[in-house]
């Protein structure tokens, strides 16, 4: 796998850039996200990237939450198949997809609206330790937030796209690795793969940390820019454009 800085960053990136560019009347109202749209589907979208790697113990996801999180991950990689099998393939995303999409669709009980909030609070706590903001102060803000969006309803709208995409930007990464990704599984366990042999990279080696992890917050200060040209967010007056 990717590490979970470079899953998250990917995610922030793909959630920014299709804030900025892909239009969806029933989600957007300018054309384009709105500013509190865009961190909103950003940042899901960065905490769900690293969602996938639940399967793992080790992971950065494991960890955000202590042993409840590892328990829980220990539990999942058991009953998928292991680490980069069910929840790296085709059924995985889907689910973690449809998953969103129910809690976000039954929050109107009691019972629904925890488990939104718990949802939520996975994958921003997820987020944030992969971006190496952690401890008991991140896993705070984490549930805050994710507490704020269930009982106001911001932006939950987003989520059920914002997890998908996320879950789906995950795997393509996994995919730029020499180890590939069980696209099919369970019904097939060949690993695809979008690199050929001798480009395709091990986890956490200099291609990733190197190459990958600079080009990608390059592209995610360029979306920056141009969330400012495009008009999305204003520069105070009198500031350089």
């Amino acid at each position: 796998m990717c590490l979970g800085p470079t899953h998250a960053l990917s995610g922030l990136v793909t959630g920014t850039a299709v804030g900025l560019y892909v239009t969806d009347p029933p989600l957007t109202h300018l054309g384009h996200f709105s500013p509190k749209e865009l961190v909103i589907f950003a940042g899901l979208t960065g905490g769900a990237a690293v969602l996938p790697d639940i399967d793992h113990p080790d992971s950065s996801l494991a960890h955000c939450f202590g042993f409840l999180t590892r328990a829980v991950a220990t539990v999942v990689g058991a009953v998928s198949g292991g680490h980069r099998h069910l929840t790296h393939a085709v059924l995985g995303v889907a689910a973690f997809t449809g998953l969103a999409w129910l809690a976000v669709r039954y929050r109107g009980d009691l019972a629904g609206e925890i488990g939104l909030a718990l949802f939520l609070a996975l994958i921003l706590a997820g987020g944030l330790y992969a971006m190496a903001v952690r401890g008991h102060g991140a896993d705070a803000l984490a549930v805050a937030g994710a507490i704020a969006l269930t009982v106001t309803g911001t932006g939950l709208g987003l989520v059920a796209l914002a997890v998908g995409l996320g879950c789906a930007t995950h795997v393509v990464g996994d995919m730029l690795t020499d180890q590939g990704c069980p696209l099919l599984f369970p019904f097939s366990r060949y690993h695809f793969r979008l690199l050929p042999g001798p480009l395709a990279f091990t986890t956490g080696t200099r291609p990733e940390l190197w190459l990958l992890d600079p080009a990608l917050l390059g592209g995610l200060g360029y979306l920056a820019y141009q969330s400012v040209a495009l008009g999305v967010f204003k520069l105070p007056a009198g500031l350089p454009r």
